[in-house]
């Protein structure tokens, strides 16, 4: 790419959107970290626009010969034109986006993030875009739920019910609607109430899309159509997200599979059994500090119920084993008698209709507090814990800028929703923001 401004920021705005990237599915990263990195990349895209401000040529981007590949050099191409102070650029930019949208998977994805990032002011052509290409509008939807732009209701609900729209379509459109309260249980429960009754053919994407649309509200039959989904749910993929919803429910009858699953598969198994957080999962926590292939993550679990960091003790070896190395220290591993000790003295404070997080009952001011101290795949599933601890969506897109996540999250504590309300604390969120915004 035949870039002027000065190499050393396009590297680093490159080498931030991909730490981002990764961060944004990271099982363990801090809310704090992400929110550094996002303020490091709007920065370095600051100066990067500054060099645009003053070269006519490079701040025409359908003039560029060299187009960069890579995704991360996509995002980073096309938001320095966007957010460049030259309106025409900014246009420009805005206009490439749109092309990129049905380019290859690397182009197309730096544009979704680009537009969902910084959203244009005027959503005018993306809803013309919409109108007019039927294959993008699986993608314009997922932009629109990113970028918390209030859609009309029989747009969205056309999408769902219309018998010839494509899986992927109904998909995301499913989605927009599970995470606005405009939009009522109906919608959501016509693809999973047949499970009640046998039905044991589906698609599977399509009704984990819609049963989340009505565990946020508070349906029963929701958890009842889960556990028919788990029987037959056929794919790993599909079985692992219906788990989730599983574990999210922190309903019992779902703890045996929960705890084979932590047996069978402790990376991810353990985290289920956190995200569960009832008292009976410690029993098992206990027992997998037992088991060498799971005990590490019975203590990365035990740690996140009980904000209690296990100290660490050498392994006891076989009389007569000896080390490669005599003078090696010898293996350390979490100390399971401080962990019993721990439990002896405190379960006693937890009752058994709670579910706990870092050492304290799981209410919606300890939950928010954690959506706004965690990022990643932990933080998605406390704010989905959230959702659910409220009784309705909240519309905070995770991967929108954790500052506006923030600002979200402190307008929910003072604006209590309502079910199948909007909030006006998130009617105001649904605004575009400025593309300014860092």
């Amino acid at each position: 790419m035949n870039y002027r401004y000065p190499a050393k920021h396009t590297e680093n705005a490159t080498d931030l959107y991909e730490l981002r990237l990764t961060w944004l599915n990271d099982p363990d990263i801090h809310a704090s970290a992400v929110e550094s990195v996002e303020e490091r990349l709007n920065a370095s895209l600051f100066r990067c626009d500054s060099e645009l401000h003053s070269n006519k040529q490079e701040a025409e981007p359908t003039k560029n010969k060299n187009e960069p590949s890579k995704e991360a050099e996509c995002f980073i191409f096309l938001a320095s034109h966007i957010n460049s102070a030259q309106p025409d650029a900014s246009t420009a930019g805005y206009d490439l986006a749109y092309q990129w949208l049905a380019l290859d998977q690397r182009k197309s994805a730096a544009a979704e993030a680009a537009l969902s990032l910084y959203p244009e002011a005027d959503q005018t052509r993306l809803l013309k875009l919409y109108d007019e290409q039927e294959t993008l509008r699986p993608n314009l939807l997922r932009i629109f739920r990113k970028q918390m732009v209030a859609l009309p209701l029989e747009m969205v609900t056309t999408a769902v019910t219309n018998e010839n729209a494509s899986t992927a379509l109904k998909i995301e459109a499913l989605r927009y609607a599970a995470a606005n309260p405009d939009f009522g249980l109906n919608l959501f429960r016509t693809h999973y109430v047949l499970l009640l009754s046998g039905k044991t053919q589906f698609d599977a994407a399509i009704v984990e899309a819609a049963l989340w649309g009505g565990m946020v509200r508070n349906d029963p039959d929701a958890i009842q159509a889960l556990s028919a989904d788990l029987s037959h749910a056929g794919a790993a993929t599909e079985h692992a997200k219906f788990m989730r919803l599983a574990a999210l429910t922190g309903n019992a009858e779902f703890l045996p599979l929960l705890v084979m699953a932590a047996e069978n598969n402790p990376d991810t198994g353990y985290p289920l059994l956190v995200l569960f957080g009832q008292k009976s999962v410690m029993p098992e926590i206990l027992n997998g500090l037992e088991i060498a292939h799971t005990m590490e993550q019975a203590a990365a679990a035990f740690n996140k119920l009980t904000d209690q960091i296990l100290p660490r003790v050498p392994r006891l070896t076989v009389v007569g084993e000896e080390a490669d190395d005599a003078e090696e220290s010898p293996e350390q591993i979490p100390d399971i008698k401080a962990a019993h000790a721990w439990w002896d003295k405190h379960q006693a404070n937890w009752k058994t209709d709670e579910r706990w997080l870092f050492g304290k009952p799981a209410t919606p001011m300890h939950l928010t507090a954690l959506c706004k101290k965690h990022a990643g795949s932990f933080g998605r599933d406390m704010l989905a814990r959230l959702e659910l601890s409220n009784k309705v969506p909240l519309n905070i897109p995770t991967e929108t800028w954790r500052a506006r996540q923030t600002q979200l999250l402190d307008a929910q504590l003072n604006v209590k929703p309502k079910p199948n309300a909007t909030p006006a604390a998130i009617k105001q969120a649904s605004k575009p923001a400025s593309t300014r915004h860092a």
